[in-house]
């Protein structure tokens, strides 16, 4: 029998504190405006979602830039979080997602961070399972208000038909968070 003490210490850190960061609302029309869609090359669901509202964007007189992301790590994920930033410079607002998994969750929250940095209005796109951790990280990091869109769960093996609905459902609710007005 040892008695040496061992100390165990919590890997986390303190939270931002009770003070929100703010948020932002285009509160002007879609004609006109850049909108940043944010997606992860780990789901087919979300890459159908977002090339549906590409195509509203479009359609409702916006100009879109698209990227996709996939890594968390190393060199690779440094060249994505440099392109997120790239982009927060050049949109007006930005959808990013997926947040469908403990590690996407986190790094949707955290990429959409960036855009709020940039004072641009943002929507995180989670999937329901996920939203205590999305809101959880997003606290954790000082973003309590950010906008966080919940989608359905589990989207991945849902078929194209009902992909397609969801994007059609969930389309104005997305604009709503953005601050799009008439």
């Amino acid at each position: 029998m040892s008695t040496d003490t061992i100390w165990v210490r919590r890997p986390t850190a303190t939270p931002a504190g009770e003070v929100s960061a703010p948020t932002f609302r285009l509160d002007r029309p879609l004609a006109g405006c850049t909108i940043g869609l944010r997606t992860d090359r780990a789901w087919r669901s979300w890459r159908t979602i977002s090339t549906i509202w590409d195509g509203y964007l479009r359609r409702d007189g916006a100009h879109t830039i698209a990227i996709e992301t996939g890594a968390q790590v190393g060199r690779p994920a440094a060249g994505d979080r440099k392109h997120i930033e790239e982009l927060a410079g050049l949109v007006d607002a930005a959808i990013v997602g997926l947040g469908t998994c403990g590690s996407c969750t986190t790094f949707t929250i955290k990429d959409a961070v960036t855009v709020e940095e940039h004072e641009k209005p943002v929507v995180a796109i989670v999937c329901e399972e996920f939203t205590v951790h999305a809101h959880n990280v997003a606290r954790h990091v000082g973003h309590s208000e950010m906008n966080v869109l919940v989608l359905p769960y589990p989207l991945e093996a849902r078929p194209v038909e009902e992909l397609e609905q969801i994007a059609r459902d969930y389309y104005p609710k997305v604009l709503e968070l953005l601050g799009v007005s008439s």
